[in-house]
C-alpha cells in the first residue's frame, strides 16, 4: 500500500470520526436545550399556580374587604398569567431552535433547514410580553460569535452558531430574567403568607397559656423555620438557568460537557416532583 493511499484512508477515517463527534455534541446541546426549556416551562407554571394560591389566601384573610384591593390584585394576577403565557410561547421557540440545530448537525444541511433555523433565531429577538433586556446586558452578550471554535463544528453548524450566538445567549438571559421576576413575585407573597400563618398558627397559640401545643403547632412551627419548598425550587431553577447560559458559551468554544447543567435540571425536576407529592398529600 502506497504512503499516499494510507494517508488518504487515515484522512477519511479521521473525517468520519470528527463528523460523528460533531453529531454527538450537537445532539448533546439539543437534548440539553430541549430539557431545559421543558423544565423552565414547568417551573413558570408552578410559580404562577403558587402565586394564585398565595394571593387567594391573603385576599380571603383581608379585613376589612375592599373592592379596590380586590380589583387591583385580580388585575395583577391576570398580568402574571399573560407574562407566563408569553414566556411559554417564547420557550417553545427556543425548543424549536435546538431541534432545528440538531437536524442541521445530523446531516440535514439543506437550504430549507438552514433557513428554518435562521427564521426561528430571528423570532427569538422579539422579547416576551413584560420582559426586556437592558442595553448593558445586551452589550455584554454581544460578540460571542468571535468565540465559535474553528475546525471543531461541522461547517453548517459552525455557520449557524456564528450567526445565532448572540441571539440564543440573549434568549437564555431572558429566561433567567423571567425566573428573577418569578422569585421576586413569589418571595413577596410567600413572606406575607408565612407571616400571617406564623401569627395565627404559631405565635398566638404559643402565647395562650391554656392552649395545648400539639402536633399541628409543631408542624406549623417546623414549616415556618424551614425554607419553603417553592423558594428552594426557584433557587435551583435559577442555578439551572445560569448553568444553561454557561453551557451555551462552552458550546461556542467547542467544549461539550453538560454534566453541570444536567445535574441542575435533575435537581429542579426532583423539586417539582416533591412539590407535586406535597400537594397530593394535602
Amino acid at each position: 500500500m502506497s504512503l499516499r493511499l494510507l494517508i488518504s484512508i487515515c484522512a477519511v477515517l479521521v473525517s468520519a470520526g470528527c463528523s460523528t463527534v460533531v453529531v454527538d455534541r450537537a445532539q448533546g446541546v439539543a437534548d440539553t436545550g430541549k430539557k431545559y426549556v421543558e423544565t423552565m416551562k414547568k417551573v413558570n407554571d408552578l410559580a404562577l399556580d403558587k402565586s394564585i394560591t398565595f394571593t387567594a389566601t391573603l385576599l380571603a384573610r383581608d379585613v376589612p374587604r375592599d373592592d379596590a384591593v380586590l380589583q387591583q390584585t385580580t388585575d395583577a394576577i391576570q398580568e402574571r398569567s399573560k407574562l407566563v403565557g408569553s414566556a411559554a410561547a417564547y420557550f417553545d421557540g427556543l425548543a424549536t431552535y435546538f431541534a432545528e440545530l440538531e437536524a442541521l448537525a445530523k446531516g440535514d444541511q439543506s437550504a430549507a433547514t438552514s433557513d428554518a433555523l435562521g427564521k426561528v433565531a430571528d423570532s427569538l429577538k422579539a422579547e416576551p410580553f413584560g420582559l426586556t433586556l437592558s442595553d448593558d446586558k445586551k452589550k455584554a452578550l454581544t460578540g460571542l460569535a468571535g468565540f465559535v471554535a474553528k475546525q471543531v463544528h461541522a461547517a453548517a453548524v459552525e455557520k449557524a452558531l456564528t450567526r445565532d450566538a448572540d441571539t440564543v445567549a440573549q434568549a437564555l438571559a431572558l429566561s433567567t430574567q423571567m425566573l428573577d421576576e418569578q422569585i421576586r413575585w413569589i418571595n413577596v407573597r410567600e413572606a406575607a403568607s408565612r407571616k400571617k400563618a406564623f401569627e395565627d398558627n404559631v405565635r398566638k397559640p404559643f402565647l395562650t397559656p391554656s392552649k395545648e401545643l400539639g402536633d399541628d403547632w409543631k408542624k406549623a412551627w417546623s414549616d415556618y423555620v424551614r425554607t419553603p419548598p417553592v423558594i428552594a425550587l426557584l433557587g435551583e431553577a435559577k442555578k439551572a438557568s445560569d448553568d444553561m447560559q454557561k453551557a451555551w458559551r462552552n458550546v461556542l468554544r467547542g467544549q461539550y460537557s453538560f454534566a453541570e447543567i444536567q445535574a441542575s435540571l435533575n435537581n429542579v425536576k426532583a423539586g417539582i416532583e416533591a412539590l407535586a407529592a406535597l400537594k397530593e398529600a394535602k
